[in-house]
């Protein structure tokens, strides 16, 4: 836009709706200040769109604001420390951008913001702090494959009430959170989102400032046991973990919940989806299901596993508990016994077989120890290889890798590749085939797909490639993902999501000036 273009809208607007544009750095954002709106959306920002459909027809286009290639040349140049907002805005919709972006720490003018929703963007770090926003109750930053946040990013938003960042990465994140410094400055939050985070544990002290809390979902993550200190939300009346991997709650988590619950009498909790045991070592747990008064939510749905492996429904846990009660009739005696008769036969054992085979076990310490030095020597020799990379592709993409891929990287660069329906020697078994490649080759680089997901010997391929750099290659990063189309994280593994978060990764472009990055890209990466 123009410089002072924003200043000749009318003085009564409160909603602009400025969504599907391409907007860039210039001038007429110290303009934005002066608008007296109070809603603004600004999403789905850089969409792609068909050309024919949307030719452009400006003949006379005089840019005042950042061209192209000067925004390539100097992205870090162009992120602003000072945001001009204006001044009455209350909320703002900024979602579906899907732009690559870290949030550094940045200050705004003054303002009115309660509402902010930012959900499937790509902002992969949270840094922060963003100052003012004294206004804000809620904040969704969700699906924005974000692996980072620090523990100042919250620190100008102390009114917050609802934060939703729910389909992340932050269980890369939040496990080191050991003194719950993430969420100090949020002490009044109301509802917290952190499902579909692949977060194997929170520390105890994760939850301490949110004392005010009343709905917490944690549903969706590889949560096994309830650790964090829940006990001091005295207006909590709702949790969710379901879809984790709970095979019980103990009894440490029973008492957190109990102390809840005389607090606030509507507390409920949902642990459905979960591989939940009914077996001797966890009838306390079903003796408690039955006599707590807190209501489990979707009860219908809860099943638990005997030890005989069979489903059982959990809608009558006192009936199930009865049972379990008569089928774990005590032997204490008898198993103490038992287990000591055992340990000293097998004491006994082991203690004869190790003195008549004394020489030998001495013989095959010191070979191993040689061996293990040789092979250490030799991995500091450099070897050339047979190929340049190894390209592990599933056979429904072969035509994007026996055109372009070839073309570009054989033919132009001048790269030799190892391609499976090419190179392997027939007659020779398949893994010992991939497994051979793989070594011979200095790179690998993986055409990722749905597709290749769901092939077993792409999967074989791609845990070799692993294999091979770890215990090979000295640890060293061989790997290279090639993104043919979008993917859900949720959709990945997560030994896959841990090469994206290493930005090993480079996606195929659909646009003209992209497709010739890309392939500049990977022939860096393989030469």
């Amino acid at each position: 836009m123009e410089k002072g273009a924003l200043l000749q809208l009318p003085s009564t607007l409160r909603t602009i709706s400025m969504s599907d544009n391409e907007f860039s750095y210039g001038d007429y954002l110290s303009d934005v200040i002066f608008l007296p709106v109070e809603h603004a959306n600004i999403s789905e920002l850089f969409k792609s769109h068909i050309p024919s459909k949307y030719e452009e027809r400006c003949e006379h286009r005089n840019e005042s604001n950042f061209q192209e290639e000067e925004i390539k040349n100097h992205i870090s140049s162009i992120r602003p420390n000072f945001v001009p907002l204006p001044l009455r805005l209350k909320s703002i919709v900024y979602r579906n951008c899907l732009i690559r972006y870290e949030i550094p720490a940045m200050k705004m003018s003054e303002n009115s913001i309660e509402y902010f929703d930012g959900h499937q963007n790509m902002f992969f770090s949270l840094i922060g702090p963003l100052c003012p926003l004294d206004h804000m109750r809620y904040l969704d930053l969700s699906g924005n494959m974000c692996s980072n946040v620090s523990k100042v990013f919250f620190k100008c938003i102390g009114n917050l009430q609802i934060l939703r960042l729910q389909n992340n990465l932050l269980g890369f994140v939040l496990p080191d959170d050991v003194n719950g410094e993430v969420l100090q400055y949020v002490p009044d939050l109301r509802e917290i989102n952190l499902s579909e985070n692949r977060i194997p544990t929170l520390p105890y002290y994760f939850f301490k400032s949110q004392v005010s809390v009343r709905r917490l979902y944690l549903d969706g993550n590889l949560l096994d046991y309830l650790i964090f200190k829940i006990d001091h939300m005295k207006n909590l009346n709702f949790l969710g973990l379901s879809n984790n991997r709970f095979s019980y709650l103990d009894k440490p988590a029973r008492d957190q919940l109990e102390t809840v619950f005389k607090n606030n009498k509507n507390l409920s909790i949902d642990i459905s989806g979960n591989p939940l045991k009914c077996t001797c070592d966890t009838k306390d747990f079903i003796q408690w299901m039955g006599n707590t008064k807190i209501i489990f939510n979707n009860l219908h749905f809860y099943s638990c596993r005997l030890s005989t492996d069979k489903k059982q429904n959990l809608n009558n846990p006192n009936r199930l508990y009865e049972v379990l009660q008569k089928e774990c009739v005590s032997y204490t005696s008898l198993v103490i016994g038992l287990i000591s008769l055992v340990g000293l036969f097998v004491s006994i054992l082991t203690f004869g077989l190790v003195y008549r085979h004394r020489w030998r076990i001495r013989y095959m310490y010191y070979m191993v120890k040689i061996r293990y030095f040789e092979t250490k020597q030799k991995t500091h020799e450099r070897k050339i290889y047979r190929y340049d990379a190894f390209v592990s592709y599933e056979s429904n993409d072969r035509s994007f890798v026996h055109g372009q891929f070839l073309r570009k990287l054989e033919n132009d660069a001048g790269l030799k590749l190892c391609i499976h329906q090419r190179d392997f020697l027939p007659g020779r078994d398949i893994a010992e085939n991939i497994t051979s490649a793989i070594h011979d080759s200095r790179k690998i680089v993986v055409i990722m797909s749905p597709n290749y997901l769901n092939s077993y010997w792409c999967m074989f391929e791609y845990n070799m490639a692993r294999v091979e750099s770890i215990y090979s290659r000295n640890k060293e990063n061989i790997l290279f993902l090639v993104f043919l189309q979008q993917m859900s994280p949720r959709s990945l593994p997560l030994l896959v999501l841990e090469l994206v978060q290493s930005q090993s990764y480079i996606e195929y472009p659909n646009d003209e000036y992209g497709d010739t990055v890309f392939w500049e890209k990977l022939k860096e990466v393989l030469t």
